[in-house]
């Protein structure tokens, strides 16, 4: 984004909620309104460079009488072919993005603030390119009347254009401000936000767009550590410089165990010539000895040496912008907060049911990884070489609670982990992750053994994503899908799960534990959709599964540290949110399991068969919870669940957080969905066995 002297307040929303009459008020305000469906109209004024573009894309058909564009030709082609909508995308956004910079040049200094104005920053993943961002929302009944109104549509017709966008949900999850605008004044909301906003903008922007780090090795360096890499052939050559710091600290029993510290710093080489990959890592290596072994790598080449300019530096700004950098805070307030956690727990369990407690295990860590990556590729007749780097910071607070009662021992878990800094762990977060953990162990102690049978089972959003990630997102990872190791390989374009069932990775979400501004590969994080209403769209790509099937990178090259290769991996997975009130999910439910907590499990990736075990589940009868269960399973066949699904709720809001592993390497991610409604799945359990509903 263009640098300014003012403040810039990304504002988006969906068709209809009503964000223009929103731009108007901060307009009326002073504010200047950047409107990004008017640049789009200039991208392809009639005799512009843009215009002819599209023609050429799309035929002379999209061109009225006058040869200018005909826009409602052109949207009934985009909006019923995601295909077309991506290739206009293409060929527009570089063409916007280009009038923005300009018109934000072109502002005076004094000006009071820009508001960037644009349905798609969630969709693009530019959420996070702003001082503030804002969307605006509105009840669906009320945005289909409005279009209705407004462009004549037909329900079918506006709802399409409706499911084109990102939910009202989603954008939320990025947003600083949601503002409901269904009738209500909004004056006051309006006085508060731009008040906020004016006051901490320069302490954002700082935050978000952070000052280059000192580097290990100059951008001279690096450039001839590539040189000595391509020097006898290759395709592709990439330095990746980590430099990292944790700590980690552990209480069982009110006793301090560990207490420990560490700190790395290496390097990788990476050398790609067609198939092959060869590679290197070093510890601490000096500059000649990274020198040396670019040659090392190089060796085997019998090509010709590449002709490198100099390195083009590339700046992305972080989704998670930092307040405190837990490096800075002493070891003793950390020890204080797990001492405070602790104590906490035992006295919430003696309010709950005092002499159930038994154990409490208190770990925290935390970790701020640097990296620099310089790479080198084709490009046109020549080369392209490039630097960037990333400033990672992860927190994370976890509570394992055991009670018993004389006759039986249960265990509640709960973490609290985000990209941020040690401003994560307020007092209000702390009491609530150490509340729920009790409560979770306490509860379960009054639980009855779960029946087992084959029952419909509503999948409460508080459950978290654990099916998502584990059932279907790693058969989206395209070096499983290349593999032949997916149930989702070859069937890009076809129907595999139910319409309606949209899912999402996105490295861009706000201060989730998968996001970054950008991936061990040096590529900007984006948000990707792996399947539109059933429809499968994508797989998650690293540079080298890209590179075979002819597409581009996602920014899920990841690994877990200089010592590994990036792989594709997920990050911030999830289901997006449907329409239908959760609470009336639930009442419908006849006889079935509701699973409020999901814990670990097993899953094939081939066939998609999983089984997962639920941590708190209630027996549902005729709508209503009538006991907790215990010792429940769930199993069943993640693609046919996705298939089966026909109620999915509107409350997109928690994330569940883990260290994934694969190939040997762990990276952190977090996933979610709203509360859906299986069909069928097999429920495991020691109870005697319920004749099953299906």
């Amino acid at each position: 984004m263009h640098p300014t002297p003012f403040p810039l307040l990304g504002l988006s929303g969906g068709i209809a909620a009503g964000k223009s009459f929103v731009a108007s008020e901060l307009a009326r305000r002073g504010w200047t309104v950047i409107d990004a469906d008017a640049l789009a109209r200039e991208a392809v004024a009639p005799g512009s460079e843009g215009l002819a573009a599209v023609a050429d894309t799309f035929g002379p058909g999209i061109l009225g009488p006058d040869g200018g564009l005909d826009r409602a030709r052109l949207a009934a082609e985009v909006f019923s072919d995601d295909r077309a909508r991506h290739r206009l995308n293409a060929l527009l956004h570089p063409r916007i993005e280009a009038l923005l910079a300009a018109r934000l040049a072109a502002l005076p200094p004094a000006t009071r603030g820009a508001v960037l104005d644009a349905a798609l920053w969630v969709e693009r993943g530019r959420a996070h390119h702003f001082d503030a961002f804002w969307t605006v929302d509105a009840p669906e009944d009320l945005r289909l009347a409005r279009l209705a109104a407004r462009d004549g549509l037909d329900p079918a017709a506006a709802r399409a254009r409706l499911r084109a966008q990102a939910s009202g949900p989603e954008r939320a999850l990025h947003a600083d401000r949601v503002i409901l605008n269904d009738g209500r004044d909004l004056s006051g909301i309006l006085d508060g936000a731009e008040a906020a906003l004016l006051a901490d903008w320069k302490i954002r922007r700082a935050r978000t767009w952070r000052t280059p780090m000192a580097a290990p090795f100059s951008p001279d360096q690096l450039r001839e550590v590539l040189a000595a890499l391509l020097a006898r052939g290759g395709d592709y050559a990439e330095v990746f410089v980590e430099r990292r710091k944790a700590h980690a600290l552990s209480m069982d029993d009110g006793r301090m165990e560990d207490v420990l510290a560490s700190e790395a710093f290496g390097a990788s080489l990476r050398l790609m010539e067609g198939e092959t990959t060869r590679f290197a890592d070093l510890i601490a290596p000096a500059f000649e000895e990274l020198l040396e072994a670019a040659r090392t790598l190089a060796a085997p080449g019998k090509g010709l040496p590449a002709e490198l300019p100099g390195l083009v530096t590339e700046a992305f700004p972080t989704p998670s912008p930092v307040a405190v950098d837990p490096d800075t805070v002493p070891l003793a307030d950390k020890v204080a907060l797990v001492r405070r956690a602790e104590a906490l727990a035992r006295d919430h369990a003696a309010n709950l049911r005092p002499g159930a407690l038994k154990q409490v295990s208190v770990g925290y860590g935390d970790s701020t990884q640097r990296v620099w990556i310089a790479s080198a590729e084709p490009e046109g007749s020549g080369w392209l070489a490039r630097a960037t780097e990333d400033h990672r910071t992860q927190g994370v607070l976890r509570l394992n609670v055991t009670a018993g009662d004389g006759q039986q021992l249960q265990t509640g878990y709960q973490a609290l982990g985000e990209t941020r800094g040690f401003e994560l762990f307020t007092d209000e977060a702390v009491a609530r992750t150490v509340k729920e953990a009790v409560r979770l162990a306490v509860q379960a102690l009054d639980a009855q053994p779960a029946p087992a049978g084959t029952f419909p089972v509503v999948l409460s959003s508080t459950a978290g994503g654990t099916m998502i990630h584990e059932a279907c997102g790693h058969g989206l990872e395209a070096d499983l899908a290349l593999a032949g190791m997916s149930a989702f390989a070859g069937k890009l374009g076809e129907k595999v799960a139910a319409e309606g069932v949209t899912i999402i990775d996105d490295g861009t979400l706000p201060h989730k534990r998968g996001s970054q501004a950008i991936d061990d590969e040096g590529n900007p994080v984006s948000r990707v959709v792996l399947i539109e209403n059933g429809i499968l769209k994508a797989y998650l790509q690293s540079r080298k599964t890209a590179r075979k099937m002819a597409t581009e990178p996602t920014g899920n090259g990841r690994r877990e540290s200089y010592r590994h290769l990036p792989i594709p991996r997920m990050r911030n997975t999830f289901l997006a949110a449907g329409s239908e009130s959760p609470e009336a999910i639930l009442k419908d439910l006849d006889r079935g399991l509701l699973v409020t907590h999901m814990g670990g499990g097993q899953v094939d990736t081939v066939t998609g068969n999983f089984v997962f075990q639920v941590t708190e589940g209630y027996w549902v009868e005729q709508g209503e919870r009538k006991y907790p269960v215990k010792n429940a399973t769930l199993s069943g066949c993640g693609p046919e669940v996705l298939k089966q699904l026909t109620r999915i709720g509107s409350d997109l809001h928690h994330f569940d957080i883990g260290t994934c592993g694969k190939d040997g390497q762990g990276v952190p991610v977090s996933d979610a969905l709203p509360t859906i409604l299986c069909p069928a799945l097999v429920v495991g359990g020691t109870a005697e066995p319920l004749p099953s509903v299906i």
